[in-house]
């Protein structure tokens, strides 16, 4: 596998995520000169972390968001971790059978998170414990990333260029 993913810390700039095309999550709080496994139980070989996204607000919270396509699974798999990745819970109430690509904590609101799946955007106002669409005039397209600048969203599709959800105010 390969280093898929890195998320440093916006807190402490030892502290480092990585996550790997092969299943695995991996932290350092040394500036990389040790690394731990943090990978959550459930996820196996052949689980493509995708994107893990350092928190905003605390330097022991992540999520992450696994694509499992390449064994057959469909179903949305995003992770959320509050204690450095000693425990992962899934997060995935709302979102329906539908890879997720990407995941991201609000830099300015805490508890608001987005995702991004195969066909949709998402949102949770609860730090992922439930989810709600965000399509409004958004066609069906592979959302690959996304970024909270300032007060607009901005969304990476495949193939269909960019999405901006301007003034979220």
């Amino acid at each position: 596998g390969v280093i898929y993913t890195i998320a440093p810390s916006n807190q402490d700039i030892n502290t480092m995520w990585a996550g790997t095309d092969d299943g695995l999550i991996h932290i350092t709080h040394d500036g990389g000169k040790t690394w731990s496994d943090i990978t959550p139980k459930a996820l196996t070989a052949w689980s493509k972390v995708s994107l893990i996204d350092a928190g905003r607000f605390d330097n022991n919270t992540a999520y992450t968001a696994v694509n499992r396509v390449r064994l057959d699974d469909y179903a949305p798999h995003i992770y959320r971790t509050h204690d450095g990745g000693k425990t992962w819970t899934k997060i995935v109430n709302g979102l329906p059978n539908d890879p997720i690509n990407t995941v991201r904590e609000d830099p300015l609101r805490k508890g608001l998170l987005y995702c991004g799946s195969e066909r949709c955007v998402y949102f949770s106002l609860d730090d992922g414990d439930h989810w709600q669409p965000l399509r409004l005039n958004m066609p069906a397209t592979s959302i690959r990333d996304l970024v909270v600048h300032e007060n607009d969203l901005v969304l990476g599709t495949h193939g269909r260029g960019f999405w901006i959800l301007d003034n979220m105010d």
